[in-house]
């Protein structure tokens, strides 16, 4: 047939033409050899690329950064079980090793309930201050640039100043509270079970006062919101006690006022409490 001829043709050719085609294909050799190689090598540089891009990924995605607004709280369940509860205006930045469990406070005020984990410390860093625990619950508040406030609910807990190696470590049980001024000595108080308490309503979106001033209430209720309440001079020593909502300034204001025969005036975004 047609097509076996053919083929049969291209048979003879290729036997016919084998030595030539070699000796022709002889000097393209060293350059396929060449782009082979080139090519090769661009492959592995891609791999090499995709591979560190991809350890990138993975280390970026080791830190997390959780926040909350004026007036919000939120929960937080880690990789590991433990459970941070973030106050208002907070933020934190977690970062888990296979070693390590570090947790940044960069500002506000969070309570920490940690999973016990004897062989992977629970770290909290606060300015210059470091808060080590294992299995534990305790909260740390910024309340200045200047200021750390540490206060335990539950277990023990040790506080330690990295940059000040002379400083000795404070260790801390339940219902005592440290303040740990930036480059100065960490002082430590016993708390009361119901202050503990009291210090913590702000997870039910409250606050408790237990004759706190007027100064000190107000300055407490503008972490909550924008809302700001100013109190005149000559009350600023007056006392409050009882439970308010976190996120109310007016409707403490009225109550306050109530109780002590004052006057409130609202305007804009200010509550002014005078007589």
């Amino acid at each position: 047939m047609k097509a076996e001829a053919v083929l049969a043709r291209l048979d003879q050719a290729g036997a016919a033409g084998a030595e030539a085609l070699r000796a022709e294909d002889a000097p393209l050799r060293p350059v396929l050899a060449k782009r082979r190689a080139v090519l090769m090598g661009a492959a592995a540089a891609c791999l090499a690329a995709a591979m560190a891009g991809t350890a990138v990924v993975r280390y970026l995605v080791e830190e997390e950064v959780y926040a909350t607004n004026i007036g919000e709280a939120k929960e937080i369940v880690l990789s590991d079980g433990s459970i941070v509860t973030l106050n208002t205006n907070t933020k934190i930045a977690v970062r888990y090793t296979k070693a390590l469990r570090q947790i940044a406070l960069l500002q506000g005020e969070a309570l920490f309930d940690v999973a016990k984990n004897k062989h992977r410390p629970f770290i909290v860093q606060a300015h210059d201050t470091q808060v080590r625990a294992v299995g534990t619950s305790f909260t740390v508040k910024l309340l200045s640039q200047q200021l750390v406030q540490v206060l335990v609910r539950e277990g023990v807990i040790e506080i330690r100043r990295p940059d000040a190696p002379e400083a000795l470590p404070v260790r801390l049980t339940a219902n005592n509270v440290a303040l740990a001024p930036v480059k100065a000595p960490i002082s430590t108080a016993p708390m009361p079970t119901a202050q503990v308490s009291r210090s913590l309503a702000w997870r039910q979106g409250r606050i408790a006062f237990d004759n706190e001033t007027l100064a000190e209430a107000a300055r407490e209720f503008g972490r909550y919101s924008d809302i700001q309440i100013q109190v005149a001079p000559d009350l600023e020593n007056q006392t409050v006690t009882g439970l308010f909502v976190s996120t109310d300034p007016v409707g403490f204001a009225h109550a306050a006022a109530l109780s002590l025969n004052l006057r409130v005036d609202v305007r804009n975004r200010e509550v002014t409490i005078s007589r």
